[in-house]
């Protein structure tokens, strides 16, 4: 990610505050990029030049019902998607890429150039990947009004996958008993695992990295990771400085201290000590501003970079450290840190389809989702973290109400959450043939599947590796770790096939 993660992915509702604009003229925020790399998002790789689409890579349309599940409304409409039929043999396989919470452009490398794709030349496959309705331009409705993101649905997104694979099988490749092997990451390999729970006698075999499948309200554990990753890619005396520097802002702040905090952070106005809510954004934009920092382009080596910033003894304590990195940070960028409520929300307040955040970043889309069936808020009460103690749910409930309105309350929050995990079985969903990776230092194992074994069903975690490593195409900077990981996805990918192996191989 480009941290983001997260989300989200994730997951991390919140950070959408971050692209906020200030008023009086004045710069605030933080590119849509990195914003959208909090959701879950992926980098492209760095070319030197223009990026050559391969043209054997055609794009399409298929139509589908809006809602599925009434048969008195036969309203469809259109969503994108791509396909390649340059290694293709006649009675070959359908691979799939199972799109999730992005435009389709983004998903269209890993379908020209992933271990994925590399394992479907050698099957001699045909490849598709699909945009996910409401994001992108596959939009079923013309707005993005509360009341028409009630098609926003995991349900109904998995009926759209499911009829555009038959109709591929049959109307496109001419092979209605073609196998079909599905390959996503995220909450695309939420959506691809759970499709062959419900559809096993369509999908023969699934691979999922960093899996999102465990739905929860509070998610602690992202922020105890992270805490984790300083540790470990940087230092204890990282860590411990940003413990102090956090505990000294939440003090300062609960002595009244406002002035001193609010100018080494360089807030637009004074941070408002009697504002709880207020409080909670403060500490919880300084940790997605860290995040983002560190997690840049999925480098995680940015970590040890930005502790030795954070660590100088030029300043004179932690806080004052923190403050000035993220001052020079984000310079070019913004002026000052906007920390009001109203432009922390109005970013997704933008219905349009064609407003950038959610033409290009499905910011809204994804929100609405992440309200509704996900959760995944990243909240700093665990004692085993160094992000202070004071950012609870309640920051991303106020969101949620205040973005869709009064009737998304924490009772539907919940619920949804609850649904979500009782309908596909969270980290117990009783399937096969399912392969599930998982990153050692990626936050997202927490939610994802990183211990199980049945028929034709394995998980395993990469040690060190971060989120959605295992993806990218075997190169020469493959640890004897990854190259086995990736190896194994080959291999069982081959089984589902029709070539046994053990299931119980680790």
């Amino acid at each position: 990610m480009k941290l983001a993660f997260v989300l989200l992915v994730a997951v991390a509702v919140v950070s959408t505050t971050l692209a906020k604009t200030v008023p009086s003229g004045k710069k605030g925020g933080l590119p849509l990029e990195l914003l959208s790399a909090m959701f879950g998002d992926f980098p492209m790789p760095k070319m030197s030049g223009p990026v050559k689409r391969n043209p054997r890579t055609e794009e399409a349309t298929f139509e589908a019902r809006i809602n599925h599940f009434d048969p008195q409304n036969r309203d469809t409409f259109n969503f994108r998607y791509y396909m390649n039929d340059e290694y293709y043999r006649p009675g070959g396989p359908l691979f799939v890429i199972v799109g999730g919470h992005h435009r389709i452009d983004r998903a269209i490398y890993f379908m020209e150039d992933g271990h994925f794709r590399d394992v479907a030349a050698l099957q001699g496959a045909f490849l598709a990947t699909n945009e996910h309705r409401y994001f992108g331009d596959s939009s079923p409705t013309p707005d993005y009004s509360a009341e028409n993101l009630r098609f926003l649905r995991t349900e109904q997104a998995l009926f759209d996958l499911i009829e555009w694979i038959d109709y591929l099988k049959r109307d496109v490749m001419g092979d209605p008993n073609a196998r079909v092997i599905l390959h996503g990451f995220s909450y695309g390999g939420a959506l691809a695992s759970w499709a062959r729970q419900r559809f096993p006698n369509i999908i023969d075999g699934v691979w999922a990295s960093s899996a999102t499948v465990r739905a929860t309200v509070n998610f602690e554990e992202f922020t105890e990771d992270f805490g984790n990753t300083i540790r470990i890619k940087g230092s204890d005396e990282c860590y411990n400085s940003i413990f102090r520097a956090f505990h000294t802002a939440e003090n300062l702040l609960d002595a009244g201290r406002t002035d001193t905090v609010s100018r080494i952070f360089n807030t637009c106005d004074p941070i408002d000590a009697d504002s709880e809510l207020q409080v909670q954004l403060f500490l919880h934009l300084m940790v997605l501003s860290l995040e983002i920092s560190m997690f840049e382009d999925f480098n995680i080596e940015n970590v040890a970079r930005v502790c030795d910033m954070l660590t100088d003894d030029q300043y004179d304590t932690p806080m004052e450290a923190l403050g000035a990195y993220l001052q020079d940070r984000y310079d070019d960028i913004r002026d000052c840190f906007d920390l009001s409520f109203e432009n922390f929300i109005s970013i997704l307040g933008d219905e349009s389809l064609d407003a950038v955040q959610n033409q290009q970043y499905g910011l809204r889309q994804l929100n609405y989702h992440i309200c509704t069936e996900f959760g995944y808020f990243q909240t700093a009460q665990s004692p085993y973290q160094p992000f202070g103690s004071k950012v609870t749910y309640d920051l991303f409930l106020e969101e949620c109400a205040a973005v869709f309105g009064d009737w998304l309350s924490s009772e539907v929050l919940y619920d949804g959450v609850r649904l979500t995990n009782f309908h596909f079985g969270a980290t117990d969903p009783r399937i096969t043939n399912v392969l599930y990776t998982n990153g050692g230092i990626d936050p997202f194992r927490h939610v994802s599947i990183t211990e199980y074994t049945n028929l034709l069903a394995n998980a395993r975690v990469t040690p060190a590796a971060f989120y959605t490593e295992d993806i990218r195409a075997i190169s020469g900077m493959d640890s004897e770790e990854m190259l086995e990981t990736k190896h194994m996805a080959e291999e069982y990918i081959i089984t589902w096939l029709g070539s046994p192996i053990s299931p119980f191989r680790k």
